[in-house]
C-alpha cells in the first residue's frame, strides 16, 4: 500500500497486513465456540480437528489458544511443513521437540516418543502437538500418528493432538485406512465464512485498528466486497486493500460499489 493511501486516510499503518498482534485480531464470530471446544478437549487430555477454508480464522483460534492454555499445564508444539515423508516428520517434530533427530525413522520415533512420555510423566506437563495444514500429511504420516497417540497414563493419552485444515481434511479422514486416527479425534470444528453484515465489521474493526476512525466502506461497496470474496477473511484483506487503492485515485475518500468493482477486475485470480 502506497503513502498516499495511508496519509489520505490517516492509517498510521497498512489496514490489511497479515502481521497482526493477537489483541487486534479480528474475532470470528465462531470463534468462541470453537475455542472453547478445543480447550474443552484438551483439558479432557482428547484431541481434535479444526477444519475451514482459507483466511476463515483458523490463524486466530490457534493464536487465541495458544494464549488461553496455562504455560505451568500444556507444552504446545507447532509443526507447519506438511509436505514430508514419515521420517522427515519425526526429524521435524524431534527438532520442535528440542532433540537431537537419529538417522533412521524408528529411532527418532522412539526419541520422540519418549520425551512425549517424559514430558507428560516426569514433568507432569500435557503436551499438545498441533499440526497446521494438516490436509497436507500423507496418509503415511497421518496413519502412523495414532500410534503416537496410542501411549496412555491412566488410561487416557499422553498426547494430545490438534490438527488445522482446509476442508479436504475432514474427507481425509473419512477413508478407512485412517479409522483409527479418526476415533482418536472426537471433536470437529469448522469455520464458515463471514455473512455480508460480519464483512463490514471486519472491515471497520481492521480500519479502526490501523488509525482510521471514519466509515470508509459505503453499504453497497461491503455487499459487493462481500459477495465478491465469499467472507473469506484472506480475499477480503486483498479486495479491501485494492480498493482503498482504487479509491485514492477516484480523489475520492468513500469505497463504493463503483469502486469495489474496478478494484475485483485489478484482483482477477488473487481472488479465486
Amino acid at each position: 500500500m502506497t503513502r498516499k493511501v495511508l496519509t489520505r486516510y490517516g492509517f498510521t499503518k497498512e489496514p490489511f497486513t497479515k502481521d497482526v498482534p493477537i489483541e487486534e485480531l479480528f474475532e470470528h464470530p465462531g470463534a468462541d465456540t470453537a475455542l472453547a471446544r478445543i480447550v474443552a478437549a484438551l483439558e479432557g487430555r482428547s484431541s481434535a480437528v479444526l477444519v475451514g477454508d482459507a483466511g476463515t480464522g483458523k490463524t486466530f483460534v490457534l493464536r487465541a489458544l495458544e494464549a488461553k492454555l496455562p504455560a505451568g499445564r500444556f507444552r504446545v508444539t507447532y509443526v507447519h511443513n506438511s509436505m514430508l515423508n514419515l521420517r522427515d516428520f519425526y526429524r521435524q517434530l524431534a527438532v520442535a521437540l528440542g532433540l537431537e533427530p537419529r538417522a533412521t525413522a524408528e529411532a527418532v520415533f522412539r526419541m520422540v516418543s519418549s520425551q512425549i512420555e517424559e514430558i507428560a510423566g516426569s514433568q507432569k506437563v500435557q503436551p499438545v502437538l498441533v499440526l497446521d495444514e494438516a490436509h497436507l500429511l500423507s496418509l503415511g504420516v497421518l496413519g502412523h500418528l495414532h500410534i503416537l497417540m496410542n501411549f496412555c497414563r491412566d488410561s487416557r493419552p499422553f498426547l494430545s493432538v490438534v490438527l488445522l485444515g482446509l476442508p479436504e481434511l475432514r474427507d481425509k479422514l473419512t477413508r478407512n485406512v485412517l479409522a483409527s486416527l479418526a476415533a482418536r479425534l472426537p471433536v470437529r470444528v469448522n469455520m464458515g465464512a463471514l455473512d455480508a453484515q460480519q464483512t463490514g465489521a471486519y472491515l471497520r474493526h481492521r480500519l479502526r485498528t490501523a488509525g482510521c476512525a471514519q466509515d470508509v466502506f459505503s453499504e453497497d461497496g461491503v455487499l459487493l466486497l462481500a459477495e465478491a470474496t465469499g467472507g473469506v477473511m484472506r480475499k477480503i484483506d486483498v479486495l479491501g486493500t485494492t480498493a482503498l487503492e482504487v479509491s485514492c485515485e477516484s480523489k475520492s475518500k468513500l469505497v463504493d460499489a463503483s469502486v469495489v468493482q474496478e478494484a475485483i477486475k485489478r484482483c482477477g485470480e488473487a481472488l479465486s
